[in-house]
């Protein structure tokens, strides 16, 4: 009997710390890879606190996971007139980012990332009376003859280098299907 109600104690103490140790779910898992084949790439892995808002053949759509903060970040080709030039793609972003009302250009910085050489660019000017900033970023394709866009727009606030930095990691995260990081 003394071995019976001591087996019953035990057996609740580990089921009593079994509960009191439970954590939280994990988070749900990401995908492992979004593709734009229109553009030969895919995101290799969604950066933490994006999902996606629309895919196309030729463009994808990231927003904050969080429905409280407002951006919009673009992965598309630039337009066919800026050729493969890298440094006029950000000449042609910092005109237009002072055509716009209010517009500040705020500098560009070369980098070198999965795909090669990049550029980003920031910026901020109004829309409809309200600040907002524009970071972009310029690669090639894998295949070399176009420029990839990556746009991220947001509201000027303080969070500015947060939202450069996620631009950054979704630009390190580009890649061609298959590479040999994909399998990393």
């Amino acid at each position: 009997m003394r071995s019976t109600i001591l087996s019953v104690a035990m057996a609740s103490l580990l089921l009593l710390g079994g509960a009191c140790s439970r954590q939280a779910p994990p988070e749900p898992a990401q995908p492992a890879g979004v593709a734009i084949p229109g553009l030969g790439l895919e995101l290799a892995t969604l950066p933490g606190g994006l999902v996606v808002d629309s895919v196309s053949d030729d463009s994808l759509v990231l927003v904050p996971s969080d429905a409280a903060i407002e951006g919009r970040l673009r992965i598309a080709a630039a337009p066919a007139e800026l050729g493969t030039n890298l440094q006029e793609a950000v000449r042609a972003h910092r005109q237009e980012i002072e055509a716009h009302p209010g517009g500040t250009y705020l500098g560009a910085q070369e980098l070198v990332g999965p795909l090669g050489t990049a550029y980003w660019s920031r910026g901020r000017y109004s829309v409809d009376g309200t600040t907002v900033e524009e970071a972009a970023a310029f690669t090639l394709d894998p295949t070399r003859s176009r420029i990839v866009r990556v746009t991220y727009v947001y509201p000027a606030d303080g969070d500015s280098a947060e939202r450069v930095q996620t631009l950054l990691d979704v630009l390190g995260e580009l890649q061609e299907p298959g590479s040999p990081q994909a399998a990393e």
